[in-house]
């Protein structure tokens, strides 16, 4: 599972705030510092699987969200960049997929600057982005939170955000000079099974949805 930077700093934040009680000039023995480390893990570890969050945590979360979006972005600008080894495409490509809740996700918004019909699914456009046809990519601008994460069952969480975007060739230039009407996309906090070696742990992950 790739975690993201804001959901790490603010729990390790959060943790060593809350749990710092020593001097911090006083020399820590080899024992003390190795079972902090492994108070420290274990403390996020119950971030990230316990059954209820606290708002700070939904908050950190929501911030994940919108980084995630910022992610689809450049990962289907690398997708689309013929430059760039073909083995890396298809390897962002396969990050890019992840990033949605499931595979009948809705794109319409974004997709309606692709002349060609139904690459409103994200596994269309992606494929789509890997046949070498694309000379262009979009730049998300203005993300704003407007719904906050709700819960609408013990695991999962729905909320929206607002944004719009800019077109851009893969040069870098601005292709159009127009920026596209507001559009609204679903975001998902979802408690899944991981695999983590041979273990099977249900974490808290964000994915994202339509996007209209």
């Amino acid at each position: 599972m790739r975690w993201t930077k804001y959901i790490w700093i603010l729990i390790v934040i959060y943790i060593v705030c809350s749990a710092r009680t020593c001097n911090e000039n006083e020399e820590a023995t080899e024992n003390q510092k190795e079972q902090y480390t492994m108070n420290l893990m274990n403390s996020v570890r119950n971030v990230f699987t316990s059954d209820s969050l606290s708002d700070y945590f939904l908050r950190a979360y929501e911030m994940t969200a919108i980084e995630k979006l910022n992610d689809f972005a450049d990962y289907m600008k690398i997708i689309s960049d013929t430059t760039l080894d073909l083995r890396i495409r298809k390897h962002t490509a396969e990050l890019a997929r992840g990033l949605f809740l499931n595979d009948e996700i809705d794109l319409s918004g974004w997709s309606k600057s692709w002349p060609e019909p139904g690459l409103n699914i994200p596994d269309n456009l992606i494929s789509y982005s890997l046949s070498d046809s694309v000379s262009f990519y979009n730049r998300p601008m203005e993300i704003n939170l407007i719904k906050p994460f709700t819960s609408i069952n013990d695991s999962t969480f729905t909320g929206d955000l607002s944004f719009n975007y800019k077109s851009f060739s893969l040069s870098g230039q601005d292709t159009s000079g127009i920026v596209s009407g507001e559009l609204v996309i679903d975001i998902y906090l979802v408690k899944k099974l991981r695999y983590f070696g041979k273990d099977q742990i249900k974490v808290w992950d964000v994915y994202l949805g339509d996007i209209k």
